[in-house]
C-alpha cells in the first residue's frame, strides 16, 4: 500500500510538471500548443467548412518575417478547439502599393516539409497545392470586394481563386480578417493547361500551357521600393510591339517604363524555369496576334484575330471588369493563358480591391463610364489600356456576342437579386461569426479615410448598403449603354 501511494504521489507530480511545461512553451490558452515542426503537413478530415471562419495562428519561431525571402514559420489553422490543418511554411510580405500604403499587410505563403523544401498538401477545402496567399482587405471596408467578384466569376464559369475568410494570428497577436486564397498556378483544380518541360521546344509541345500577366514588375525583381514597379528586364518577359494606339513601337525593348508601352510577362513556366525556344514561340505567338489584329482582314472569322484568341474568354472578362469597374482592368494584375494547341484566353481575373466604386479619383466617383476607356482620361498614367480592346470592339461580330452574353447574364447570375443574394451569403457569414465587429476592433478605420477611398462610411453596414447602391446603379448604366457598342 505504502509503495502504491509513492506511485501515485509520483504521478501527480509529473503530471502536473507536465502541465507547467507546456504552459511555459505555450504561453497564449487561446490555441492549441504549435510546440515543434512537425515532420509534414498534418489535416483533419473535417468536410464542412462552409458556414465557418476557421482561426489561423503561425509562430514564427522568433524569425523576422520580410518582403523575401520568406521565413520559415509554423502555420496552424482551428475550428475551435480542433486543429484542422497543422504544417511548416515560409512566409513573406506580399503586395506593392498596398503594402507601402496599408497597415494591415497581406502574406504569401508557401507550404514546407521537415527538411524546409515545397511540398503540396490539402488545406481544408482547398485542392491539393503548396503556395497561398493571406489576403488583406486593407482600404475594402465592405470587406468582400474581391470574394465577391470571384464568386461571380466562378458562378459564370471562368475560374478564379477560391478562397475563405479566416481569422489571423501571427505570434500572438490578432490581425484581423484575412481571406485564404489560392495562388494562380497551372494544375487540373485551377488554371487548367498542359505541363511544360524544359524539352518542351518544338512542335505541339512549345505551344503550350503558358500562363502570361500584364502587371508591375516588383514582385518579379530584385529591386526595392517604388521604382520597382516599372523595371522590366529581358528575363521577366517581352514588350509589346506596339504602343496602346497600335502604333509600331521602336525595337529598343526594355529598361524603365514609360507609359507608351505593354509589358506580357512569364507567369508559367516562370521567368526563371522557362526555356529560350518558349520565349520565343510566345513572343511570336502574341506579334502575330497583335499584327492579325490591326490588319485589314481582322474581321475574318477564319484568318482574322479569332485565330488567335479564345473569344467567349476576353467577353466574360470584360464584363466582370467593367461591371465591377475595376480601375486596373487590361493593364494591371491581367492574367492570360494559352494551353497546348490552343487559343489566348484571359483570366483567371484577379484583384479587385479598388473595384465597385472604391476609386477616388474624379472620373470613377460615379461609375458612369467605360473602363476600356482608361487612357482617354488618364493619357499619362505608367500603366495603360493595350489596343486589343478597343480594337475588338470595333467587329460588330465581337460587339454582338458581348451584348448577347450581357443579356443572358443579367437574367441569371448577374441579375440584381442574383448578385444581392450572393453578396448577403458573403455578408451573412461574417456576421453570424463575430468576424465583422472583431475586424473593426483590430483595425479603427470606419469612419477614416484612407487611400483611394470614394465612399466613408461611419459603419461597416453604411459601407455595406453603399456598394449595394453602387451595384444597382452600375448594372443600369451598362444595361442603357451596352447597346451602343
Amino acid at each position: 500500500m505504502r509503495y502504491f501511494s509513492l506511485i501515485i504521489i509520483f504521478l501527480f507530480t509529473f503530471i502536473s510538471c507536465k502541465k507547467k511545461e507546456v504552459s511555459a512553451i505555450v504561453p497564449l490558452p487561446v490555441y492549441k500548443a504549435i510546440d515543434t515542426f512537425p515532420k509534414n503537413a498534418f489535416w483533419s478530415p473535417v468536410s464542412n467548412f462552409k458556414d465557418k471562419v476557421p482561426v489561423v495562428y503561425i509562430n514564427t519561431k522568433g524569425n523576422k518575417i520580410v518582403n523575401e525571402p520568406k521565413v520559415q514559420s509554423i502555420i496552424q489553422i482551428q475550428l475551435g478547439d480542433t486543429i484542422v490543418f497543422k504544417s511548416n511554411i515560409g512566409i513573406e510580405y506580399r503586395g506593392s502599393t498596398s503594402f507601402r500604403l496599408f497597415d494591415q499587410k497581406s502574406y504569401g505563403f508557401e507550404l514546407r516539409d521537415a527538411f524546409d523544401e515545397d511540398t503540396d498538401s490539402v488545406i481544408m477545402d482547398f485542392p491539393k497545392q503548396s503556395d497561398f496567399i493571406l489576403y488583406a482587405p486593407a482600404n475594402d471596408k465592405a470587406l468582400i470586394r474581391n470574394t465577391l467578384i470571384y464568386d461571380l466569376s466562378n458562378q459564370i464559369g471562368m475560374y478564379a481563386t477560391r478562397t475563405k475568410y479566416v481569422q489571423l494570428n501571427i505570434d500572438g497577436e490578432y490581425l484581423g480578417l484575412y481571406v485564404l486564397m489560392e495562388k494562380i498556378k497551372r494544375d487540373k483544380n485551377r488554371v487548367n493547361i498542359t505541363k511544360m518541360a524544359s524539352t518542351d521546344n518544338e512542335g505541339n509541345a512549345a505551344t503550350g500551357g503558358y500562363i502570361f500577366k500584364i502587371d508591375k514588375s516588383a514582385g518579379d525583381n530584385t529591386i526595392v521600393g517604388w521604382e520597382a514597379d516599372a523595371i522590366y528586364t529581358v528575363d521577366l518577359g517581352f514588350r509589346s510591339s506596339y504602343d496602346p494606339n497600335g502604333n509600331k513601337l521602336s525595337s529598343n525593348p526594355f529598361g524603365p517604363k514609360k507609359g507608351a508601352e505593354t509589358y506580357i510577362m512569364y507567369e508559367y513556366p516562370k521567368f526563371d524555369a522557362i526555356s529560350e525556344a518558349q520565349k520565343m514561340y510566345a513572343q511570336s505567338y502574341f506579334s502575330n496576334f497583335e499584327d492579325n489584329l490591326l490588319s485589314s482582314n481582322y474581321k475574318d472569322p477564319v484568318n482574322g484575330y479569332q485565330k488567335y484568341i479564345d473569344v467567349n474568354s476576353f467577353i466574360d472578362f470584360l464584363i466582370l471588369n467593367e461591371f465591377a469597374y475595376n480601375p486596373d482592368a487590361y493593364r494591371l494584375s491581367t492574367f492570360m493563358n494559352k494551353d497546348r494547341l490552343g487559343k489566348l484566353k484571359m483570366g483567371p481575373i484577379w484583384d479587385f480591391n479598388l473595384g465597385f466604386g472604391n476609386d477616388d479619383r474624379a472620373t470613377f466617383i460615379n461609375g458612369s463610364t467605360w473602363m476600356f476607356n482608361f487612357n482617354n482620361y488618364y493619357s499619362s498614367d505608367t500603366w495603360l489600356v493595350n489596343f486589343w480592346w478597343k480594337k475588338l470592339l470595333s467587329d460588330p461580330n465581337f460587339t454582338e456576342r458581348l451584348k448577347l452574353r450581357w443579356a443572358t447574364l443579367r437574367t441569371s447570375t448577374l441579375s440584381e437579386a442574383a448578385i444581392l443574394l450572393t453578396m448577403d451569403k458573403h455578408i451573412n457569414l461574417l456576421k453570424n461569426t463575430n468576424s465583422i465587429d472583431k475586424h473593426f476592433e483590430r483595425w479603427k478605420i470606419l469612419g477614416v479615410k484612407l487611400p483611394f477611398n470614394n465612399f466613408v462610411g461611419k459603419t461597416h453596414q453604411e459601407e455595406v448598403d453603399f456598394l449595394k447602391s453602387w451595384i444597382k446603379k452600375r448594372l443600369t448604366w451598362m444595361d442603357s449603354e451596352i447597346v451602343n457598342l
